[in-house]
């Protein structure tokens, strides 16, 4: 049991390590475009089905909802196990960036759809 243990923390460990640039960008960036593309199938095989089933529609906002919170704890849970910093640094840096240009721009553009 224990060298099982082990083995999955080492397995975890070497995703983090061995291909740091990988772990903080691409891996985050696929799992963003995978759940995008699963909310849109759900969404789509919902309304084809007159929105009966609320279980499909469930897990398209679970899937939405996640893209919010996985890939941050993906690159913080990186950038405290790996030996090298700087590719989640960076991962981080440009996240929240882009993150807050588009609240910006959000509440730039929504400015004028306020009912008066």
């Amino acid at each position: 049991m224990n060298v099982a243990k082990r083995n999955i923390w080492t397995s975890i460990k070497n995703i983090y390590n061995n291909s740091p640039w990988h772990a903080s960008f691409t891996y985050p960036i696929l799992y963003i475009l995978i759940s995008a593309i699963l909310v849109g199938i759900l969404g789509a095989v919902s309304a084809s089905l007159n929105f009966e089933y609320t279980f499909l529609l469930n897990m398209a906002l679970i899937f939405m909802f996640s893209i919010y919170f996985v890939p941050p704890i993906w690159v913080f849970v990186g950038l405290i196990l790996s030996k090298k910093k700087k590719p989640y640094i960076l991962s981080l840096i440009i996240g929240l960036g882009l993150l807050s240009i588009l609240l910006l721009f959000a509440q730039i553009f929504g400015a004028n759809l306020e009912v008066k």
